[in-house]
């Protein structure tokens, strides 16, 4: 997981079109589900995707990271954000909407962990309401041996992180390494991720599993797909 890197994360995903991603959920969810009111952002990061869909709807997040948290409440003001395990988070809330997006999700790395996730969002999402999930690579699309660099930079610094990806068993590796300069010099900082890798027919049986009736999307948002779960009461 993220090891001291947290303030580097907007940094990094400079690129990422968040705003694009925002306006696509949001034209889905208001065509979809027009009386959309609420949304819990699970494994919300930096509270980026929160900070556009708040024009429309009242988002709350949460996320494991406790400078994820700080991030996201200090760029949304008028939400809440809570530090909490997606797997076991508990919250006296439910939503019209609970989405889990980047493919987050894969953090729960176990067909038993990803069930259980799955469960923690049926809980708290409203009657009739639905869940939004954008997936990981399957084991047929993940590569182990690539290599990647993404450099990004601000007034105050500078960072270059080069990745490369494994994989044991049905858990994909991420290595990252980070290179930081600042004014007070260059540092080094490695973490290593594991995403668990699932195929659509096991999403699908543990969606079925938690409770769920769920239509896939291959393409989504962003070319991962996207998987759009009713809730079975």
């Amino acid at each position: 997981m993220h090891n001291s890197t947290e303030d580097l994360y907007d940094i990094i995903y400079s690129s990422k079109d968040y705003q694009k991603e925002a306006t696509e959920i949001k034209d889905y969810i208001l065509n979809r589900f027009p009386g959309t009111k609420t949304i819990l952002d699970v494994a919300c990061g930096t509270g980026k995707h929160a900070g556009y869909l708040n024009h429309f709807f009242k988002v709350d997040g949460i996320d494991i990271s406790k400078r994820f948290v700080e991030i996201a409440q200090e760029r949304n003001p008028t939400s809440t954000f809570w530090c909490k395990d997606m797997t076991s988070f508990e919250l006296d809330k439910q939503y019209d909407i609970v989405m889990c997006l980047f493919s987050a999700i894969a953090y729960a790395k176990s067909f038993q962990t990803l069930t259980q996730t799955l469960k923690q969002m049926k809980k708290h999402t409203k009657h009739a309401g639905y869940i939004i999930i954008e997936p990981w690579f399957t084991p047929e699309t993940w590569y182990s041996g690539y290599v990647s660099i993404v450099n990004g930079e601000t007034n105050d610094v500078k960072v270059s992180r080069m990745s490369f990806s494994d994989q044991v068993g049905k858990i994909s590796i991420l290595n990252f390494e980070y290179l930081v300069g600042t004014k007070e010099g260059i540092k080094h900082l490695s973490e290593k991720h594991e995403l668990g890798l699932y195929s659509v027919n096991e999403m699908l049986f543990a969606f079925k599993e938690a409770g769920f009736d769920t239509e896939y999307d291959p393409q989504g948002i962003s070319g991962r797909g996207l998987y759009i779960s009713k809730v079975l009461k």
